[in-house]
């Protein structure tokens, strides 16, 4: 029996578990609330309800007086809220209090409350850690929905922003002017419909253009320009596989690197262009100052100068030379130089202690140290559409201690563009550790891949390359390069289906074609929907679109006209202007069926004897009696690699006569069924499997007493006629199949009585017997023929009584039945009868002859008369 406690807790547990089940949705608050921060209705039921009962639950070492501080705290109901007086008002409080009651006047958990529930959670009570839990899911979804609310406004605050500078563009070129009026419409055409996202509209439940919009997008051919089209560009596949550009280019470069130098040596040698010979062997000097004059080479003007004037001139290069090593600037020497300021990215090199061995690695050129450094080093986009404009943010950070300019030189191809610098001060200059931003915007015409550079120019002796590159992810699929036919027969058609399975990372669209019209001269020519074809294959579908891990059945169709092995090549091409190639292979044959056993003695027609005009084999059977059943076993040859549909006729021969090389013509053939013949076969039809051996049963059953003589014949179903080449040459071509006799066998067998003997064949019953007496003789009966016999013996009893026992039985092949003749004669004297014996569908019975001599009684009267004298009556 409960307690009144216990029940109150399971009443007060049963209401919590009842909100806990409310769904939550963010609305709007209704106006006039008390509370306004307030999400739902169905929210703050479940806050005050699930805080109430937590907070109660807090003390669980007392709870017997949890019991009695829950139903003493129980809510009251809330007083209804009173009519405003004013009728222009739009409040409407006091009906929804009156309508929800508790549920929309009740105070709600703030934010305040929920916060300083979250932070001094680690209570002992698993309710309470519930209900703390849920509550903070639940504020986050709110969060959640206010930042989604908020991005949703803020997106369409810019695109209503966008639409109006269009306009304002648009109108100013136009040069309209703004009339004013209370009712006009707009002078241009809204573009606000292009500005604003119509699948985030959707996915938020709004009303989209294209829901007020009833008019088709108006289609645009794309922009002429003199650049070649991306579908028309290597790959970064066929680059892999081609001759490499990069390779190239870089030997390009450092063979400029080259002339550069030595113009610069050219340019540093400011004394030994002083000289009085410029000969080419000048150019070699070093690029050390000279602190003392160096002895010349071409001593010809030796024999013009004393020495003492040499020796002045001498002094007076010297001096000259000196002047030119001052303290420079360190903005004009390299980062990382000896004279050149540190840079505040890199960490300087440590210099190596004195006596120790210095190491012979190659040291780094001080004019190859960057200046500026790019982040991201490689503008890379991906996961790009046709028609949309991708950009993204390059920085230019200066890593050298002064300030520095620079210039950027935009991309060469019309698929990559360069905005305007953001630089952190005025006058374009950056100071040391800041960078200055470039926006990079990417416009693609197809889903091809992209390459190009932006080269930054600054004081360093060399320009910073930054790459840019476009790769989408390609589709994968899992399509067989050699799609193969196998074998079919010539004029037929065999459909082979592939499974087709893009197992890549993005959605593609693929175009089949014939290699003969690759490339083509218009995409659109050649992208037909359905079929294409390039005898003697085509493949069904021609363009297809798949998307991650979705497959598609791609069928060929092969239709032979020549025996031997057939191929052809096609082009299968991605919307990302990857191509691959498909090889489509069959093999023609024609029917082949050859009959390479049968069972028993090999039948051969005998002189003089007719036989069918068209059948290629002979079989003859033995002598059978009636009700009896031959078999021969039959093995046929399918030595073609298509299975063959078959069913067996029988149909009566073709006898014809003919005199020794004399041909029968096809017009006197007649083919008429053989509907009595006593010849089946088994199966009567069935599939031929592809090279293999089959086996058939040939029965011989004959029903009556005569011979038979029948053909049978195989016929393949559905087989196709070849067509000439006279036929096709003139493109009256079509396809039609027929039914063809292949095989045609010749089967006799004859029929012969049952061989039936009596032994006796005939019974004498020996001295005379009396009549009325029962005479008992045995006899035997053989049975000689190749199959049992059932017989049936009569009865004689009109004058004599004739019977055999047993009357009626079968008698195997070959084997004996013993019988017993009763004989009980009725007329005295001699008889002789014959008794019958019916053999079952034999035209004759057989007879038992009979002959017996009966004898009646004998009464001989020993008084001649009886005298009884007189009686009394």
């Amino acid at each position: 029996m409960e307690t009144r406690s216990s029940k109150t807790r399971r009443s007060l547990a049963s209401r919590t578990n009842e909100c806990q089940g409310t769904m939550w949705a963010p609305t709007s608050p209704p106006a006039g609330s008390s509370s306004p921060s307030q999400p739902t209705w169905k929210s703050s039921l479940y806050s005050s309800l699930a805080y109430s009962e937590a907070f109660h639950y807090s003390f669980a070492a007392r709870p017997r007086r949890l019991t009695q501080l829950a139903l003493a705290q129980r809510p009251e109901p809330q007083l209804l809220r009173l009519r405003p007086s004013s009728l222009r008002t739009q409040d409407i409080s006091h009906l929804l209090t009156g309508v929800f009651r508790n549920l929309y006047s009740a105070e709600v958990i703030g934010d305040e409350v929920s916060a300083s529930l979250i932070k001094a959670r680690g209570s002992e009570n698993e309710r309470h850690e519930e209900f703390v839990d849920q509550l903070q899911q639940i504020r986050e979804l709110y969060k959640q929905r206010l930042d989604e609310f908020e991005m949703l406004e803020r997106h369409i605050t810019q695109a209503q922003a966008r639409a109006i500078a269009e306009n304002e563009r648009v109108m100013s070129q136009a040069g309209v002017q703004d009339l004013e009026s209370l009712v006009r419409l707009p002078p241009v055409k809204s573009v606000s419909r292009w500005c604003i996202d119509s699948e985030l509209l959707r996915k938020h439940h709004l009303i989209s253009p294209e829901d007020y919009y009833t008019d088709t997008v108006p289609f645009h051919s794309a922009p002429k320009g003199i650049s070649l089209p991306g579908c028309s560009k290597l790959t970064f596949s066929c680059e892999k596989r081609s001759v490499q550009k990069k390779e190239l280019n870089k030997k390009l470069e450092d063979s400029c690197r080259k002339k550069l130098a030595e113009f610069e040596d050219e340019l540093d040698h400011t004394v030994d262009s002083l000289t009085w010979n410029l000969t080419p062997k000048a150019k070699e000097r070093t690029r050390e100052p000279l602190k003392k004059a160096s002895q010349p080479r071409n001593k010809n003007w030796m024999n013009h100068l004393r020495v003492p004037q040499r020796e002045l001139d001498r002094l007076l290069l010297a001096r000259m030379e000196s002047r030119n090593h001052f303290l420079k600037n360190p903005r004009f020497f390299p980062p990382n130089t000896r004279y050149g300021g540190k840079s505040p990215v890199f960490p300087p090199k440590k210099p190596a202690p004195i006596g120790e061995f210095q190491s012979t690695e190659p040291e780094q050129s001080c004019a190859d140290t960057p200046v500026f450094l790019a982040k991201p080093p490689i503008g890379f986009f991906t996961d790009y559409e046709i028609g949309p404009v991708y950009e993204m943010v390059i920085a230019l950070q200066n890593t050298t201690t002064t300030s520095r300019y620079l210039r950027v030189l935009p991309p060469s191809t019309p698929y990559f563009a360069l905005g305007l610098g953001m630089f952190p001060g005025k006058g374009g200059m950056v100071a040391p550790g800041m960078t200055c931003q470039y926006i990079v915007q990417f416009f693609p015409d197809c889903l091809g891949d992209f390459d190009d550079f932006i080269l930054v120019e600054t004081q360093s002796a060399h320009t910073l390359l930054i790459p840019l590159q476009a790769r989408r992810p390609p589709p994968v699929l899992t399509l067989s390069p050699v799609l193969d036919c196998g074998y079919c027969l010539i004029g037929g058609v065999k459909m082979t289906r592939f499974i087709c399975k893009n197992v890549g990372f993005s959605v593609g669209r693929f175009c089949i074609m014939p290699k003969t019209s690759w490339p083509p001269l218009s995409f659109k020519a050649i992208a037909t929907v359905g079929f294409v074809e390039q005898p003697p294959f085509g493949i069904l579908p021609s363009v297809f679109e798949l998307a991650p891990g979705h497959a598609i059945l791609v069928e060929v169709l092969f239709s032979p006209k020549s025996l031997g092995k057939a191929e052809q090549t096609f082009i299968i091409m991605c919307d990302n202007c990857q191509i691959k190639e498909l090889v489509t292979i069959g093999i023609g044959q024609l029917i082949a069926l050859d009959l390479i056993y049968i069972s028993g003695e090999k039948s051969q027609p005998d002189p003089g004897e007719l036989t069918d005009l068209t059948a290629q084999h002979f079989i003859r059977f033995e002598p059978e009696n009636l009700r009896s059943t031959a078999r021969k076993q039959l093995i046929i040859r399918n030595a073609t690699h298509v299975e063959l549909a078959f069913y067996w006729q029988i149909m009566k021969p073709n006898l014809q006569p003919l005199m020794p090389g004399e041909t029968f013509s096809m017009d006197s053939i007649k083919c008429y069924p053989d509907k009595e013949t006593a010849f089946s076969i088994m199966p009567r039809k069935g599939v031929l499997s592809p090279h293999t051996d089959h086996e058939f049963i040939l029965s011989f059953s004959p029903h009556e007493l005569r011979d038979f003589h029948s053909v049978l014949q195989m016929v393949l179903e559905e087989v196709p006629e070849p067509v000439s080449s006279e036929a096709e040459s003139l493109g009256h071509s079509s396809y039609s199949v027929d039914d063809v006799i292949v095989l045609e066998i010749e089967v006799k067998g004859s029929v012969e009585p049952f061989q039936v003997l009596l032994e006796p064949y005939a019974l004498i019953i020996p001295g005379e017997n009396y009549i009325g007496i029962n005479v008992k003789k045995a006899f035997k009966m053989w049975n000689n023929s190749k199959s049992p016999i059932r017989y049936l013996w009569g009865k004689i009893s009109d004058c004599h009584i004739i019977e055999v026992e047993p009357g009626t039985g079968v008698i195997e092949p070959s084997e004996v039945g013993d019988f017993e003749l009763n004989f009980t004669g009725g007329v005295p004297g001699p008889t002789s009868q014959d008794l019958l014996c019916e053999i079952e569908d034999s035209p004759s019975p057989v007879v038992l002859h009979i002959e017996a001599v009966f004898k009646g009684p004998a009464l001989i009267i020993n008084v001649s008369a009886l005298q009884f004298g007189l009686l009394r009556l």
